[in-house]
């Protein structure tokens, strides 16, 4: 017997003339255990807090049996090793399956009444006022035993759910230690696998639980932050090329704007020039139509010209006439002046000579005709030609007038072209403004890309110093979500792990 039971039995007064009291009371007790046992567990159905432990008959019958056994080594005072070992094992069940220590207490203080008035009612058959001190010694005695069982029980009960409570804050404490270091992929390992207790099975799952959904949500996190920081890199780089893009924009659109101003300027003279186009084929109009007209007096001339030939010719037609009839006459005259002889040499002399005078009249006439005759051809080509300029004059007049009319109609659409053109060069200069005020705004994305880019990486460097699981990031809890769900007493994680990169 250890030295601790001694003390305990001596402090209940078990010890001594007391064990033999007790074994007196044991030897009428013993025989009438089934009865006790009985009504003991008939209460303890009835409550349904007890009831809950009896899931079948097999199970009542091995509590009950080992409810006898333990009660006869009381009551027969076998408090030896065999008896600490039973209320071991009687504490150890009680906190395995975490009996309410009041409900405990009850039953059992009804069975011990129910014990002490059984050995009151036994005791009575031949029973002597000379041994009342007895049976009342024995009662009490009686009475300590199974309170001192009861003490024991309790106190081992309570010492097991202190060392299981030990041993689950061992737990948790190495848990919180693992997570308080970054390792979101420790699991507290199951009461089966290992010497963490029953008792605190739903903490175990509720905690593994909650760090398996905390690394699942960190690992969607990261994951996350790797597309974010995939997406910056695009944005980045997509900022840099629009501002590439915006300031090669600017400086086309500055161009563009003085081609433009240029060009209008050249639109303007062209304006300006068809202008001054336009007024000298009007000049050169009127001055064709002027030509036109003396080119028709001139043609009126060489009409009249041409009738005075054809009176010229009639008229030398006439002399000619005369220059024949002349002849003819200085050739009868002749002939007259040798019919006469002598008397008439002189007057044939004469005649020779007005017949030559004839001849070369009528040479001279014929000579005239001739020049005459050509000239009049002359003029007929004149008048030709005349008409013909005169024709080819009316055209210029008209080609001229189309000139005039198509300088207007170009000087029109310079003018159109230039206000259009004007309105481009506004329409480019707005434009111009706004490539500006969007390269400062690019510049403005360029620098928050940069911002949070930096952020975005000190995030994943933060990351990286935690441990989260391997297996596919599960979706974030919902906020209020039971955290001791299915899957929750294995941590809700696998059983890899990776550092976030």
């Amino acid at each position: 017997m250890s030295d601790e039971l001694s003390r305990k039995l001596h402090s209940y007064q078990l010890d001594g003339a007391n064990t033999e009291l007790l074994k007196q009371a044991g030897a009428i007790l013993i025989p009438e255990l089934d009865g006790v046992l009985d009504a003991f567990y008939k209460r303890a159905t009835a409550v349904p807090e007890l009831a809950a432990f009896f899931d079948g008959p097999g199970r009542m019958d091995f509590a009950r049996s080992a409810q006898k056994t333990h009660w006869k080594r009381i009551l027969t005072a076998s408090f030896d090793e065999e008896y600490l070992a039973s209320v071991e094992r009687i504490g150890r069940v009680h906190a395995r399956i975490a009996l309410p220590i009041e409900a405990y207490m009850s039953a059992y203080s009804l069975a011990a009444s129910d014990l002490s008035t059984l050995f009151l009612k036994k005791s009575r058959r031949g029973f002597l006022p000379s041994d009342m001190d007895r049976v009342r010694d024995q009662v009490c005695t009686l009475n300590r035993a199974f309170s001192m069982d009861i003490e024991r029980v309790v106190d081992t009960t309570f010492r097991v759910q202190a060392e299981e409570q030990t041993r689950a804050f061992d737990h948790i404490n190495r848990a919180i230690d693992r997570l308080a270091e970054g390792d979101l992929t420790h699991v507290i390992p199951a009461p089966d696998d290992s010497d963490f207790p029953a008792s605190f099975e739903p903490v175990r799952r509720k905690l593994n639980g909650a760090t398996g959904k905390l690394g699942a949500l960190l690992a969607t996190v990261t994951g996350t932050m790797e597309q974010l920081l995939g997406i910056i890199a695009e944005v980045g780089g997509a900022t840099d090329n629009l501002s590439s893009r915006t300031a090669s924009q600017a400086a086309s659109l500055e161009e563009t704007a003085a081609a433009v101003q240029e060009l209008t300027g050249n639109v303007e003279q062209s304006s300006a020039n068809t202008g001054r186009a336009r007024d000298v084929a009007s000049d050169a109009a009127r001055t064709a139509e002027a030509g036109a007209g003396t080119v028709a007096e001139a043609s009126d001339a060489m009409g009249r010209i041409q009738t005075s030939s054809q009176k010229i010719t009639q008229i030398i037609g006439m002399i000619d006439d005369i220059a024949f009839q002349t002849n003819l006459l200085a050739l009868n005259a002749g002939v007259e002046a040798a019919r006469a002889g002598a008397a008439g040499r002189g007057f044939a002399v004469v005649a020779e000579e007005v017949r030559q005078l004839a001849g070369n009249a009528s040479d001279a006439a014929r000579q005239i005709k001739e020049l005459v005759n050509a000239s009049s051809g002359e003029v007929s080509s004149g008048v030709d030609l005349i008409h013909h300029a005169a024709e080819t004059l009316r055209a210029i007049v008209a080609n001229f007038d189309q000139v005039a009319d198509l300088s207007t109609e170009i000087a029109a659409a310079s003018h159109e072209q230039s206000t259009a053109l004007s309105e481009v060069n506004s329409a480019i200069a707005q434009m111009d403004i706004v490539t500006q005020q969007n390269a400062a705004m690019v510049e403005q994305t360029t620098a928050a890309t940069d911002r949070m880019n930096q952020e975005a990486r000190g995030l994943m460097t933060q990351l990286g110093s935690l441990r989260v699981p391997q297996a596919d990031p599960a979706p974030a809890p919902a906020k209020g979500a039971d955290l001791d769900g299915p899957g929750a007493a294995d941590g809700g994680a696998g059983d890899g792990a990776a550092r976030v990169a």
